[in-house]
C-alpha cells in the first residue's frame, strides 16, 4: 500500500509492481541527448517512500544513481547551470543540497514546517521553499547555505515557481485558494490572486507574462496575467490537476483523476490534446517537467517517469525510478568537468 498526499487529505491506494522500460528507441530521447554534444541530460526524481533521489541518464534511459536525502522528499529544482539540485524534505523540515558532479548531498538547510515545493531563481543565487505546514516561503541564500528571509504567504503553499525574468516568485496556496506573488527584490508579498479550488501546481511562462495554477479541486487551469495580477482565463482540464509545466508553445498539466496529461495551447487557451500517461495503464501522474522536445511526467502509482514526445503527443518510453516518486527536475551536465 502507499499513501498519497492530495488536497490536504491522505488517500490509500494499492501500488503495483514497477514496470520495465517501455517504448521504442524514440527520437525524443535521442534529440534531447544530442542537443549539446558536450553535455548530457539527467532527470532528478524524488522518491517519497525511499527517501532518495533517483538520477536518470536520459541517453541511457535508466537510473544511474540513487542519492539518499531527508525524510519524504517532495519538490525538486535545479540551478540554471545544473551544478546543484535542491530537494524539499517534507517530514524532515529541510532542504537537501545535491552536488550534481559528486552525486551526493553536500548540505542541508533547515526551513519551515512541511516543505513541499522548491524553486531556484534564474541567476541561481536564491532558493525558494514552500513550507506547507507553516504557511511561509523560506528564502535560502544558495552560496551561504542558510535561510535569509521567511515570507508569510497563503494557507498551505504546496508549490512555488520563480519567474524567468527574476522579478517575482509565485506560490500555489492549496487551502486559501489563491496564488501569492512575492517581490524577489524585497522578499515581500505584493499581491494575492484568487484562483480555483485547491491550487496545487504553479508555473510561469518563459516570457514571465503568464502564470498558470493547476486547481486540483475544481479541475481547471487558472491563467493569470502577471502584469495585471488577475485571472484572465480558466481552462477546463481533467479531474485533479496537480503538476503543471509551461513550455514556449504548450502547457502541460498532469491530471490525477483520469490519469492523463492535458496539452494546452497558451495562445488559444484551449486543450489541444490529452495523452494517456503510460503504455500499460497508469496511476497518479503528479509532477511534470519540460525538456528539449519532450515532457517528463512522474507517475506515482507506477513508480516511473513517462516520456512524452511533444511533437507527436505520444508516450515514447517509461523508466522505473522508485517508490512513490513526486517532484522532478531536468539538468544538462558536462560530466568530468565544469
Amino acid at each position: 500500500m502507499r499513501f498519497i498526499r492530495a488536497g490536504g487529505l491522505t488517500v490509500v491506494i494499492a501500488a503495483g509492481l514497477l514496470p520495465g522500460l517501455y517504448g521504442p528507441a524514440a527520437s525524443a530521447w535521442q534529440s534531447a541527448a544530442r542537443a549539446d554534444p558536450s553535455a548530457r541530460t539527467f532527470l532528478y526524481v524524488a522518491n517519497q517512500f525511499a527517501d532518495d533521489v533517483a538520477v536518470v541518464d536520459v541517453g541511457a534511459r535508466k537510473v544511474v544513481e540513487s542519492i539518499p536525502v531527508g525524510d519524504a522528499p517532495s519538490g525538486v529544482a535545479a540551478d540554471p547551470r545544473g551544478n546543484h539540485v535542491y530537494v524539499a524534505d517534507q517530514r524532515s523540515g529541510s532542504v537537501s543540497v545535491i552536488d550534481t558532479r559528486a552525486r551526493r548531498v553536500t548540505g542541508t538547510v533547515q526551513v519551515g514546517s512541511e516543505p513541499v515545493g522548491v524553486a531556484v531563481s534564474p541567476d541561481g543565487r536564491h532558493v525558494y521553499d514552500a513550507d506547507g505546514g507553516s504557511n511561509t516561503v523560506s528564502v535560502i541564500d544558495a552560496r551561504a547555505g542558510r535561510v535569509v528571509a521567511t515570507v508569510p504567504v497563503g494557507a498551505e503553499p504546496v508549490s512555488v515557481a520563480a519567474g524567468p525574468d527574476g522579478r517575482f516568485v509565485y506560490t500555489a496556496n492549496e487551502r486559501s485558494n489563491d496564488v501569492s506573488v512575492i517581490d524577489a527584490r524585497t522578499d515581500r508579498v505584493v499581491a494575492t490572486v484568487p484562483v480555483g479550488v485547491a491550487p496545487a501546481g504553479v508555473a510561469v511562462s518563459p516570457d514571465s507574462r503568464l502564470v498558470y495554477a493547476a486547481d486540483e479541486g475544481s479541475a481547471g487551469l487558472s491563467v493569470i496575467d502577471a502584469r495585471a495580477g488577475k485571472v484572465v482565463a480558466t481552462v477546463r482540464v481533467g479531474v485533479g490537476p496537480f503538476g503543471v509545466a509551461a513550455g514556449s508553445t504548450r502547457v502541460y498539466v498532469a491530471d490525477l483523476g483520469p490519469a492523463r496529461v492535458s496539452v494546452i495551447d497558451p495562445k488559444t487557451r484551449t486543450v489541444v490534446a490529452t495523452v494517456p500517461d503510460g503504455t500499460e495503464g497508469t496511476t497518479d501522474p503528479f509532477g511534470v517537467a519540460v525538456g528539449q522536445g519532450v515532457a517528463y511526467v512522474v507517475n506515482q502509482g507506477d513508480g516511473d517517469v513517462a516520456v512524452l514526445d511533444t511533437h507527436t503527443n505520444k508516450i515514447v518510453a517509461t523508466v522505473p525510478v522508485g517508490a512513490q516518486p513526486y517532484g522532478i527536475a531536468v539538468t544538462r551536465e558536462v560530466r568530468g568537468g565544469r
